[in-house]
């Protein structure tokens, strides 16, 4: 009988944390007031140095591509290379991209490790309290924002679209 119990607790908690990260080909983005054509929300986060980083600071300089995510997201890891080769073709050009872990059970220390280990060259920040994740909508992960130059959200939704470069080079 325990082991009945603790085997459908373990099913019931492994369907919550499942169901927490999102495949863009099964939902679509969700409808919060951070809809394409509208003014991000500004906000600030530490990097994982500890260096304070304000969406604000790049506003008229820089278009940003915002991707909230966590460790433990299966989604959110296949879309490492796609970021890391979209940093390494467009930062010089202008694009800053910032990753937003969720920090929904991704200790500090954990997303510093997966930073290592995947050899991250863009900004982490960490959503500690997961304030911006709540500012900006985030009910599953990945998320992808894009905003232009004049704080514009040009695309918001699960996963990076197929058309990413496309919009990329369209703000650039």
């Amino acid at each position: 009988m325990k082991q009945c119990l603790r085997i459908s607790s373990l099913i019931v908690l492994l369907v919550l944390v499942v169901s927490g990260c999102s495949n863009a080909e099964e939902k679509k983005a969700p409808g919060t007031g951070l809809a394409q054509g509208k003014l991000a929300p500004d906000f600030v986060l530490k990097d994982l140095e500890g260096n304070t980083v304000s969406l604000a600071s790049f506003k008229n300089n820089n278009p940003v591509c915002i991707l909230f995510w966590a460790t433990w997201c299966p989604y959110c890891v296949r879309e490492v290379p796609r970021v890391k080769n979209l940093h390494e073709k467009y930062a010089a050009r202008g694009l800053k991209i910032l990753s937003i872990n969720i920090a929904a059970n991704d200790p500090l220390s954990r997303v510093i490790s997966f930073k290592n280990r995947y050899n991250l060259p863009y900004t982490i920040l960490y959503d500690e309290q997961n304030t911006v994740s709540q500012l900006y909508g985030v009910v599953g992960i990945p998320v992808s924002v894009i905003i232009d130059r004049k704080g514009v959200i040009q695309y918001r939704g699960y996963q990076l679209p197929d058309n990413v470069e496309e919009i990329i080079n369209r703000i650039l």
